[in-house]
């Protein structure tokens, strides 16, 4: 068995020296990170439960020391649901359905009112529906967390790329 600290240190001067650096966090020598300007970003209110559970995981991923005092960006995120039954029985109860939500983004420039980037994210779950009213509407709150919770994700992995590419 290989110790892992061995392998550790022969894998960290060949990953240094290929060029990465993190997306997000400080760099030393030169460029910008990507996290300062996200924390400029103003995310207005989205419609209905499912774009507040959006706006709230793009906040805490976002902007986690809390709202900026004089925002740089803003970004206007819309997102759609759709729920659909998979599995239908004989006697046409549904036992699985999938929750689908796409959310449409831009970032907007304050300075100049303008669109700086824009992009459009999928994301779907599956759940099972059970004969418990209680327990299927929380599977289906699950499955709603958890595109909500991806859907914020996608969109701060994009806004990190951007950040990066034009900072």
């Amino acid at each position: 068995m290989v110790d892992r600290r061995a392998l550790l240190s022969m894998l960290l001067p060949a990953l240094a020296g290929c060029g990465f650096q993190p997306l997000y966090g400080n760099h030393s020598a030169g460029g910008a990170a990507a996290l300062p300007q996200m924390e400029q970003i103003y995310i207005p209110p989205i419609p209905d439960r499912s774009g507040q559970l959006l706006r709230n995981e793009l906040r805490d991923r976002l902007t986690p020391t809390g709202l900026p005092d004089k925002p740089r960006w803003r970004l206007d995120v819309s997102l759609k649901e759709t729920k659909t039954d998979l599995v239908i029985l004989r006697d046409a109860t549904a036992t699985f359905a999938k929750y689908v939500g796409v959310a449409r983004w831009v970032l907007v420039d304050l300075a100049s009112d303008a669109p700086a980037a824009r992009g459009q994210v999928t994301r779907r779950a599956s759940y099972s529906i059970s004969s418990s009213e209680f327990a299927s509407l929380q599977a289906e709150e699950d499955a709603r967390r958890r595109v909500v919770t991806e859907i914020a994700e996608d969109i701060r992995l994009r806004l990190g790329l951007y950040f990066k590419r034009d900072g």
